[in-house]
């Protein structure tokens, strides 16, 4: 009996080192798998940049070469994101980004106003945010974020100068306008009536907002053409644009008659205004801004305080000094 006893108490024993084993195991198991999980989440201490156009045109190209070139020269990874002039789209990537765990962001707001609350709540979420946009004091963020600029109005005030110190100060001019709504445009708008509005002889015939679209420019100066045979110039707030206005002069059979007046000096405006098809265009090179960009990024991140706004310069460029002008 006792050897009974003795063998079913071994037996007993066995099984539960076995269950002991079995436990173990599936313990071991469960904290290799949690640890791994851990380790795929954690941060990497990667500075990560949002870039997040309202339209990536051949500026925002230019622009994200330069800024892509800084941002490995500090070791920070870099992201497009093209809301296609969308403001809804465009807030939320502002969101995608505070969510994705960016540390900046650099944005051309579709619309100011509509933008401002999103990028004051990235501000307040710890990202860095630069716009290049002038944000009017009235939306109540500019102590939150940086501005690296250009004059928008003052850019229309130059153009409408040197059209009117080029081709005099009589005739009629039409003017194609980038966005429908957008602040840039519109303050580049207000800044060509501000000029026009001065001289009698000028006569405005039509504003037409093309979306910075180059076949909708093209569209929109056809009918104008049309409307008005003895029209003499075209404002025109893009190159991009203007291309499709050119256009549009061309199969008119009005290229010795239409002149165009432009900005943004991209690398095929180079040709344009050499051939005499853009009259001039007004520099405000893409390279300059994203470099003060990152840099304003850097200074933030090196515990500096750089100037809350900051304001680039223009150029004129015309034939004279087109082959030594900077476009990027």
């Amino acid at each position: 009996m006792k050897k009974i006893i003795a063998l079913l108490l071994a037996v007993v024993m066995v099984f539960a080192l076995v269950a002991c084993g079995e436990t173990q195991e599936t313990t071991t198991t469960e904290t290799t798998e949690t640890t791994e999980t851990t380790e795929t989440t954690e941060t990497t201490g990667e500075f990560r940049v949002a870039d997040i156009v309202a339209e990536y045109n051949e500026w925002n190209h230019l622009y994200e070469n330069t800024l892509k070139e800084k941002c490995d020269e500090y070791g920070w990874s870099y992201e497009v994101f093209d809301s296609k002039q969308d403001a809804n789209q465009q807030i939320n990537m502002v969101n995608s980004a505070v969510a994705q765990g960016f540390d900046a962001i650099v944005i051309q707001p579709a619309d100011n106003a509509a933008l401002a609350p999103a990028m004051e709540a990235a501000a307040d979420a710890g990202l860095i945010v630069v716009s290049h946009y002038d944000m009017d004091e009235s939306l109540g963020i500019n102590d939150k974020i940086y501005q690296v600029l250009f004059g928008q109005k003052a850019s229309g005030v130059l153009e409408a100068e040197e059209y009117i110190k080029a081709c005099g100060d009589t005739g009629k001019v039409a003017i194609i306008a980038g966005l429908t709504g957008a602040d840039n445009a519109q303050q580049r708008t207000a800044g060509f009536m501000e000029v026009f509005d001065q001289y009698p002889g000028i006569e405005v015939v039509s504003t037409i907002y093309c979306d910075w679209d180059r076949q909708k420019a093209m569209a929109a100066a056809e009918d104008i053409i049309t409307a008005n045979p003895d029209l003499d110039a075209f404002i025109v707030q893009d190159d991009g644009m203007s291309w499709g206005v050119y256009e549009a002069i061309e199969a008119a059979g009005k290229t010795d008659q239409i002149k165009i007046a432009s900005q943004g000096f991209y690398e095929s405006s180079i040709e344009a205004i050499k051939d005499d098809k853009f009259l001039f265009t007004i520099s405000y090179p893409a390279g300059f801004f994203a470099r003060d960009a990152a840099d304003v990024i850097k200074a933030v991140v090196d515990g500096k305080s750089p100037e809350r706004i900051q304001t680039l310069g223009m150029l004129l460029v015309t034939k004279e000094n087109v082959d030594t002008a900077p476009h990027d």
